[in-house]
């Protein structure tokens, strides 16, 4: 689906009423949720005396409870009572290969038995590692791995700044780009400024400056703010739009933002932490055919083993970090870099190159994108579509990340969406099937036949559910 057809879409869906289903029957499914789900009930009862709101990161299903998962094999995963899942959450991400994927699993085995997790020195998979991002991202040449897309970040602005010796960082509302001080900003949704920023002293955010997405204008602006404020370091983008997406980028943006960097002697940092290695084995950079200065990794660098994050380069910028004392960014990490992480990230992607990891689940998301889009289009009521960057889809029904904040009483248009979204999830968590915050689906080489039948059946008994009109 193009770029217009998209954004044309997503107006439609916020500018016209939600679709709710009825609160009897939610109460029938929520009663149904709590009878199949008792011993997740009881983990998150447990959890809650011990673990700040009974969760440990953002991806746990919330409505009316989250769930306490048990195991996962290939496309599907299992909660503690034995439920089954078609699994499109797939860790946020980083699963392509499939989860606990057996070859990938057996070299990790290998490297505990007979070579040990840690030593705080080097091993040689930190080489292997960075070999092979840097054969398939054509804007990379150098690699420093580190511990999380959150570090990542950190360290790509303290390297733009320290290779510019500019201080702004220019950052698009809506994006992501981890927890850091000075890049939780307009987080999710463009315009919201410091909404999710408690605890944060304001003038963390001196040198942050936002704007919205794919606003040139606004762009230039902001460059030329800067200009007598010491100048623009880097802009940093998801380069196929915030939020994986959520926030689709103009086909002009990328190319747009990277001459308007060379035109200000500015560094382009494309935050490829969910996009790497998932659009395409080269990237967002590929995929779009525009290079960055600086490219941030994550999540599918160790195919979901922990401690994975790593900032990469051109040459002559990452070298920065080797500069003399007091003249180089100060960059740590006693566990990055490890033979277990930089171990999977060798294996993983051969694994992916060997298995065509990327095409086959872009294959896969291709058909689903389409069929979820023929299934919807027999609602001629409801303004539901399906869209995809390769194996990131987004399925669209009430849009909460799409409502301006200049419109009508925008905090309550977000919570009432939010909330169409979360009764939607629940009603296909109660069937089977698992994604993202009720908006999002990553597919992976495994996703077959039954997953997407399994699927559209759900879809249909969803739009069951909610009264024609």
């Amino acid at each position: 689906m193009e770029y217009k057809e998209i954004m044309s879409r997503l107006e439609n869906i916020v500018s016209t009423d939600v679709h709710p289903i009825p609160e009897d029957t939610l109460t029938e499914e929520r009663e149904r949720f709590r009878d199949t789900h008792r011993k997740s009930l009881e983990i998150f009862e447990r959890a809650k005396e011990v673990i700040p709101g009974g969760v440990e990161h953002n991806l746990s299903t919330s409505d009316p409870y989250p769930l306490t998962m048990d195991r996962v094999k290939g496309y599907k995963i299992w909660d503690i009572d034995g439920n089954e899942y078609v699994d499109y959450l797939l860790c946020g991400a980083p699963i392509i290969l499939g989860h606990h994927f057996d070859p990938l699993d057996d070299e990790i085995i290998r490297i505990i038995q007979e070579k040990g997790p840690a030593t705080g020195l080097t091993s040689e998979f930190e080489v292997l590692a960075a070999e092979k991002i840097i054969e398939h991202m054509p804007a990379v040449e150098s690699v420093r791995f580190l511990q999380s897309g959150t570090e990542a970040d950190m360290a790509a602005i303290r390297i733009a700044r320290t290779f510019t010796e500019k201080v702004k960082i220019i950052k698009v509302g809506g994006s992501y780009h981890g927890w850091s001080d000075q890049l939780v900003t307009s987080l999710h949704i463009p315009g919201t400024g410091p909404l999710n920023c408690k605890g944060i002293p304001p003038e963390c955010y001196a040198h942050t400056m936002d704007v919205p997405p794919n606003d040139v204008d606004a762009l230039e602006k902001a460059f030329e703010e800067a200009g007598a404020q010491g100048g623009v370091a880097a802009v940093i983008v998801e380069p196929i739009g915030g939020e994986s997406g959520t926030h689709p980028v103009h086909p002009d943006w990328n190319r747009t933002v990277r001459e308007m960097c060379d035109s200000n002697d500015s560094l382009l940092i494309f935050d490829e932490v969910v996009s790497g290695f998932r659009v395409d084995m080269g990237g967002a950079q590929k995929y779009f055919n525009v290079m960055p200065d600086i490219t941030v990794l994550g999540k599918i660098i160790t195919h979901g083993y922990p401690s994975t994050g790593a900032v990469a380069g051109r040459k002559d910028v990452m070298d920065v970090i080797i500069r003399g004392m007091g003249q180089k960014p100060y960059l740590g990490g006693t566990l990055a870099g490890n033979p277990i992480s930089t171990g999977a990230c060798y294996h993983a992607i051969r694994l992916m190159e060997e298995n065509d990891a990327v095409g086959k689940a872009t294959a896969y998301a291709n058909r689903l994108t389409k069929a979820m889009n023929d299934l919807f289009s027999t609602r001629e009521d409801l303004p539901f579509f399906v869209y995809n960057y390769g194996p990131i889809m987004h399925y669209e029904t009430s849009s909460f990340f799409q409502v301006s904040l200049t419109g009508p009483d925008p905090l309550n248009q977000i919570i009432t969406r939010k909330k169409i979204c979360e009764d939607y999830q629940m009603v296909a968590m109660n069937q089977g099937l698992n994604s993202l915050a009720g908006t999002r689906m990553y597919t992976c080489m495994q996703h077959d036949d039954d997953a997407l039948d399994k699927t559209l059946e759900t879809w249909e008994y969803v739009l069951s559910l909610i009264p024609k009109g």
